[in-house]
């Protein structure tokens, strides 16, 4: 009988085991990020952001502007990175009009790559022909909302590269409001 239940208890603590690697396996791996605090600048939350060791041409130290009192900020994370971040209120479907606007937009042609929740990543190309190499952009748009605030972030109008978009990605998941 002890058998018995020494070996119902071994598979018990193995399954548990493999629940948490399973629940580990979910998360984002944030190796190349650094944990910065909005709380300073008007926004109650943390972001995780890349590092200089990210290879796409980050700095060690981001760059926050704000002006006290503005809903607009700017996340600058080197040269490429950009995240631009707008208080919208209490407007709640802020997502729901861009993404309509994204794809019927009459001079892009909009391809969506990704949508989670209301992070949506997406590329864009020119629908007519105006003699230049046809080339994508990629682009990011979320939809955060802390306590009863949206703030809609995008990246830089000119768009960025897939590999920035996906640490873009990355970030805007990992923001979390700060209890305080």
């Amino acid at each position: 009988m002890k058998q018995i239940l020494t070996v119902l208890f071994l598979i018990f603590l193995n399954s548990c085991g493999n629940e948490e690697k399973k629940a580990d396996s979910q998360n984002i791996d944030y190796y190349q990020f650094q944990k910065v605090s909005l709380a300073k600048y008007d926004i109650p939350a943390s972001i995780y952001l890349p590092d200089a060791s990210a290879g796409i041409g980050t700095s060690f130290k981001p760059l926050i502007e704000h002006e006290i009192g503005d809903y607009k900020w700017k996340i600058k994370v080197g040269r490429y990175f950009t995240l631009n971040i707008e208080d919208y209120g209490d407007f709640k479907y802020l997502f729901e009009e861009k993404k309509k606007e994204i794809l019927s937009n009459k001079v892009y042609k909009s391809s969506i790559l990704k949508e989670e929740g209301a992070i949506l990543v997406y590329q864009q190309t020119l629908i007519e022909d105006i003699g230049l190499k046809r080339s994508y952009t990629f682009h990011i748009y979320a939809v955060v909302k802390l306590d009863d605030v949206f703030y809609q972030i995008t990246n830089s109008e000119k768009g960025n590269t897939k590999k920035e978009i996906e640490f873009m990605f990355k970030s805007i998941k990992s923001i979390k409001k700060i209890n305080e």
